[in-house]
This record gives C-alpha cells, sequence and structure tokens, in this order.
C-alpha cells in the first residue's frame, strides 16, 4: 500500500510541555520550524478550551474532506468485513507458525466464516438475555481450537448457522497462557488473580456444566474461585475449546444425567481434545501409565480419527435440527446500544445507526498488524468521559461512512467491578493492574510514535481515555521516521455540568468536534494546509 506523509501534530498546552521535556535534545533538533510554530498557533487557539490532542489534519474545505472520506477504502470501510477476515487471518497465522504440530496447514480454507468473537461483557449478555445462542469458548493461539474450529464453521454453514459467538479466556492471546484466566486458585501464574471471571461465569449462567464435561466440579482437577466476598467456590472445568447451545431458561435435561435439575441452561455441548495436521484429526497414543507412545523415528505416534469426530460435531447440529431450535442474534451493535444506555441516559436510540465496531483485544492486536487506515478509539461504556463524545464520534462516523473500532480497556467491560462486587482493577490503563502489560505491548508493538502528556514511571506514554486516533502501521511523518498514529485526540470531556469540560458548553462542543474532524481527516489521507 502507498505511504501517506504524515502532517505536522497539534497539541494541548500541557501536551507540548511535556513533550519537549522529555524528547531528547537531538530528536528536538530534527523537529521542523513550521511544525513547532503550529504547535504554538494550537496551544493559543485550542489548547486553552479542550483537553484534547493532537490533529495533522485542518479542518478547511471541509466538504472536500467529506467527499475524500467517503470514496476511502480501508480498514475502516464499511464494505470491509472485519469479523471473516481477522479469524480467517489470525487462525491461519496461528495454524502456519505451528509447524510441529500441524505441518503448516490453514486453519480455514477461505473466508467463509460464521465465528464473531466478542468481550466478556458481551459474553455475559449474551447469557442473561432471552432467546437460543451457539457460543464457542476458543482461541487462534490454542492447537485444539484450530483443530474444531473448522468442523464447527463447515456444519454451521451446512446448517444454516450464521454466526457462532467466540470468547476466549486467554484474554491477551498471548502464547505463554499468563492472562489465561480459567485457572484454579493453587496456581501462580497472574491470569490465576482472575480466575473469578471464569469461575463467575460458570456459577451464575452454565449451572448444568457438569453434565457436559470431562472435568466436573466433584473431579479432582475441578476449579476454584475465590468470590467477592471471600468465599472460595468450586466449580467444574471446562477446557478450551468447547462449543455449546444455550438457553437460560431450558429445562429439560438434554444430558440425560438424571440429576433431576429443573435448570439445564446447557442444552448441549461437544468438547474434546484433538489436534490437526495435513492428514487428519488425530489424538497422540499414551501408554496405560501417562507415557508417550513413539514411533521408531522417536516420535510420538498419532491416531487419527478424522471421521469418528466429524461424526460427532454432527450430532450436535443434528440435535439443533431435530430439536427445532432456531437461534437467536446478539450483534456487536445491539451490545453496544445496550451497555451504553445502561448507564442512565440514552446515547444510542433504537433506531440508530452505529458505526463503531467494538473489537476484543485479540482483534486490535490484529488489525493494527494489517496493512491500510484504521479509525480506532480506546474506550469503554464505563467510562463516563467516553460516554459524553462516544455518539459524536459515531456521527461522524456515520456522515462520512467510515467505521470507527472501539477498544474497551477495561477487560471485564466493568461486569465483575462494576455488577459484582470485585474491587480489582481491570483496567489495562492502570499501571498498577496486573492487565498493564497489554497495554504496554500495544504500546511497544503498534503504538511506536506515540507521544501524550502523561506517562507511567517507565517512562511509557499513557494515553487518556477516550483516545481516538487514525493508524496505519506503515506511516511515516515528514522526517522519514516511522509514525504509524496519524493523528490523535484525547476527547477528555465529561457530562458533568459543573466541570470545566462539560460537553454540553458550546466552546466545548465546538473544540471537540473540531479535534474529531481533524482525526477522520487524516484518517483520509489529509495533510495539515501549511
Amino acid at each position: 500500500m502507498t505511504e501517506e506523509p504524515a502532517s505536522e501534530r497539534l497539541f494541548t498546552a500541557s501536551a507540548v510541555m511535556a513533550i519537549l521535556l522529555k524528547i531528547r535534545p537531538v530528536r528536538i533538533l530534527m523537529m521542523k520550524r513550521k511544525m513547532i510554530s503550529a504547535v504554538l498557533a494550537a496551544v493559543m487557539t485550542v489548547g486553552m478550551i479542550t483537553g484534547c490532542g493532537s490533529s495533522q489534519a485542518t479542518t478547511e474545505n471541509k466538504a472536500d474532506k467529506a467527499d475524500k472520506l467517503e470514496s476511502q477504502t480501508s480498514l475502516s470501510s464499511t464494505d470491509y468485513d472485519f469479523e471473516k477476515e481477522y479469524a480467517y487471518g489470525d487462525f491461519n497465522a496461528h495454524s502456519r507458525a505451528d509447524e510441529d504440530r500441524q505441518d503448516g496447514i490453514d486453519t480455514f480454507e477461505d473466508k467463509d466464516i460464521v465465528f464473531q468473537d466478542i468481550t466478556y461483557d458481551q459474553l455475559i449478555d449474551i447469557l442473561g438475555s432471552e432467546g437460543n445462542y451457539m457460543i464457542q469458548l476458543s482461541g487462534s493461539w490454542c492447537h485444539n481450537s484450530r483443530a474444531m474450529s473448522p468442523f464447527i464453521n463447515k456444519y454451521a454453514k451446512e446448517y444454516g448457522i450464521d454466526t457462532v459467538y467466540s470468547y476466549d479466556f486467554n484474554i491477551n492471546n498471548g502464547d505463554d497462557g499468563s492472562l489465561f484466566v480459567r485457572m484454579s486458585n493453587e496456581k501462580t501464574t497472574p491470569g490465576t488473580k482472575l480466575n473469578y471471571m471464569y469461575g463467575e461465569m460458570v456459577s451464575r449462567y452454565l449451572t448444568n456444566l457438569d453434565d457436559w464435561v470431562e472435568y466436573p466440579s466433584t473431579h479432582a482437577t475441578a476449579l476454584s474461585y475465590t468470590n467477592a466476598d471471600g468465599k472460595e467456590v468450586t466449580v467444574g472445568r471446562l477446557q478450551q475449546p468447547i462449543v455449546f447451545v444455550y438457553n437460560k431458561d431450558n429445562k429439560v435435561d438434554y444430558s440425560n444425567s438424571g440429576n433431576g435439575s429443573t435448570s439445564c441452561p446447557i442444552m448441549y455441548a461437544f468438547e474434546k481434545m484433538v489436534e490437526r495436521d495435513s492428514k487428519g484429526i488425530y489424538t497422540k497414543r499414551f501408554d496405560d501409565d501417562g507415557n508417550p507412545v513413539l514411533d521408531e523415528n522417536g516420535n510420538q505416534i498419532r491416531d487419527y480419527i478424522t471421521d469418528e469426530y466429524d461424526a460427532s460435531v454432527k450430532e450436535m447440529f443434528d440435535f439443533i435440527k431435530n430439536n427445532n431450535i432456531e437461534l437467536s442474534t446478539y450483534s456487536k451493535t445491539d451490545h453496544l446500544r445496550d451497555v451504553f444506555n445502561s448507564y442512565g441516559s440514552e446515547i444510542f436510540s433504537a433506531d440508530q445507526q452505529i458505526n463503531v465496531y467494538p473489537v476484543t483485544y485479540r482483534q486490535l492486536k490484529w488489525l493494527l498488524n494489517e496493512d491500510g487506515n484504521a479509525m480506532v478509539m480506546i474506550g469503554g461504556a464505563g467510562d463516563e468521559k467516553t460516554r459524553a463524545v462516544i455518539s459524536r464520534v459515531n456521527d461522524y462516523a456515520v456522515k462520512n461512512n467510515v467505521r470507527v473500532y472501539l477498544y474497551d480497556p477495561q477487560v471485564d467491560g466493568d461486569v465483575t467491578t462494576g455488577r459484582w462486587g470485585y474491587k480489582q482493577s481491570m483496567n489495562i490503563l492502570d499501571e498498577n493492574a496486573i492487565v498493564n502489560l497489554m497495554y504496554t505491548d500495544l504500546v511497544k508493538g503498534a503504538l511506536t510514535n506515540l507521544e501524550v502528556a502523561h506517562s507511567m514511571s517507565d517512562g511509557t506514554a499513557l494515553i487518556q481515555e477516550p483516545f481516538l486516533f487514525a493508524f496505519n502501521k506503515d506511516a511515516k511523518d515528514a522526517d522519514g521516521f516511522t509514525a504509524p498514529i496519524k493523528a490523535w485526540a484525547e476527547l477528555t470531556y465529561t457530562q458533568d455540568p459543573e466541570t470545566r469540560f462539560y460537553i454540553g458548553k458550546e466552546a466545548n462542543q465546538k473544540s471537540c468536534d473540531s479535534s474529531i474532524e481533524s482525526v477522520f481527516a487524516a484518517y483520509a489521507g489529509e495533510e495539515a494546509a501549511e
């Protein structure tokens, strides 16, 4: 893709001072005089009014810029099929990298994929919603998930199922599993301290999980977690991947467990750990003592069970068909509208077009590694400042036919903390939070030219929520330096009439809109006029 030169950035007064203090002298000398002039002009005209960040484009010739935005074809085009592109790209990248297990094969042969990756709060909202849903707990990092997913996808398409919701308890998609939260209390990984995310999901919603999994709550390897009241609770330990049909109101015990339960929200579940290579589905052979059985070359013997496995997967879809189960949908747009409106005011109306699109952390990391331009916002419904500006960002996105990807830095979506009484910080922007490494990984891996007023104790630039930015991983600034963040704005306005940055004030509205427009203009390839 053709590189687009970055233009000069406009900073608030506080940001200017911070940058001039932080940047090494040699870097200051390389800054263009006109850039410094633009910075000073911005401080005088904009910076004293708003807490916004920088921009790389002026707001002149708005009509011309709008036309360019409409013609822009990029990662944030509304025609870009993000979910399918993500699933195809991310799963296949992991498959090809896993040569030992998978011979470098692809997980998916094409992009006709039914999986929709969801956040934790969307998962919880689905589990609390009326209707029938098909949910898969899996991750692209997991070889067992990569083995199962194409079979689920194949039969979903064959049986007319458009969407299978997918969530991963490995919340940072890390290959080391350090933030895999489906862990029992006796474990010592960082993710263990967040295991109540898994435990509460089972305790509150998957109440008949024991009837469907290999390791129920009575098993020696069941999972224990400490709830918000300080009590240890034991629940069944499902394995990733697992796929299940769910209805919170179901009373029929389709498991035939005979436990007499009157609550059976899991109607059907499929959990079988297998692997896949170019020859098909296989299991690895062990002797009676649990030791690997090796061939003459010292490799563990693989027993191929493709046909049997395929038939087992099909049984689940036959169950859906034979019981006339009609699956419901709860889209990301539905979720976004519900969660933002849940704080006391209607931010999005029932019939309003929404071009803001929530993504998971693993989707965000994948997006920032793709070729092309993207509009991204970091902020969540649990943040009052994000609620103050989200509709204005959406209005501009709709007007210009652009999608804005929204990542909530609160990894639980304010569920465990805001609804269930847990006290531990779940925000990746919190330097003291266990999940802060997710933020530093973003900065080091993608947001490499981030320059903002605030920083953590180690000097890492720290954004303020909500943070709107235009991004292209291959972009460079006027001096030829890599500058993937093409423009940014910290839209730190509030809904509180008693505060300086109350969004209801006309001056703040104009300043906020100007900042938003400038970032969108940079997305479209606009440069500063001077």
